[in-house]
């Protein structure tokens, strides 16, 4: 486990909850998303499997900080942070409960966050310990899948992506009376060759070009009213 990260803390208006108590159990996931198990990206690989049914459920008011702490590990020699950088996304999915059956990620997910380079060579990721963002005030109240993914995007060698990610267990409450969109499918809308994922633009590479980064997935949702449903071309 400590040759990659993973992120098992979930971070509430400051407090850092202790690890698994919200969030899955997982593995990190290569993504060849042609591949039948990459249902595995939504939360991670055995994260359904093993973590869903032991997870509790976090309260949180819409509009407050959340975020997603890494692993720190005894040996210090392994507490390096996201040290295989990319682009980070925060999606949810509306689940009548996490953990059974209807939590397994395979309904719509709308984008809440994006963090992606801080220059034309440099991921803003790189070295960070954690993701902090915030949850639309204007989400609507219930039960959802709330999800961390880093991609270390791979040029030139599909399938070979890493995909870092954790799903938390979180009960929105308050007012929120937004439609929140536009929506995917996950892995349904993703491909090995997206230009966010096989870095296929002209000029993007893992390091260079960045400024012409496109990531994957639709746009972020702020608690505007979706226009429209985003889905890749095919």
């Amino acid at each position: 486990a400590a040759a990659h990260y993973y992120f098992p803390h979930l971070i509430v208006n400051g407090t850092t909850t202790p690890e698994f108590k919200y969030v899955r159990y997982d593995y990190p996931v290569y993504g060849e998303f042609e591949d039948k198990y990459m249902t595995d990206v939504r939360c991670g690989r055995d994260a359904f499997a093993y973590g869903a049914a032991k997870m509790e459920t976090a309260t949180i008011i819409a509009g407050s900080a959340v975020g997603f702490h890494i692993k720190e590990f005894v040996d210090p020699q392994y507490n390096n942070g996201i040290f295989h950088p990319g682009p980070a996304q925060v999606f949810m999915s509306a689940s009548a409960d996490p953990t059974t059956d209807a939590g397994d990620g395979d309904g719509d997910w709308f984008k809440i966050y994006y963090l992606g380079p801080s220059s034309n060579t440099t991921w803003a990721t790189d070295r960070a310990t954690q993701i902090n963002f915030t949850i639309p005030a204007a989400t609507p109240p219930g039960t959802y899948l709330l999800r961390l993914e880093v991609s270390f995007p791979i040029k030139d060698w599909p399938g070979h992506s890493q995909w870092y990610v954790n799903c938390a267990h979180v009960a929105i409450v308050g007012e929120g009376a937004g439609t929140p969109g536009p929506t995917i499918r996950i892995p349904d809308d993703y491909s090995s060759f997206d230009e966010g994922i096989g870095l296929t633009t002209p000029g993007v590479d893992f390091n260079s070009g960045l400024d012409g980064y496109v990531p994957p997935g639709p746009a972020v949702w702020t608690g505007e009213v979706a226009k429209r449903e985003w889905r890749r071309e095919m």
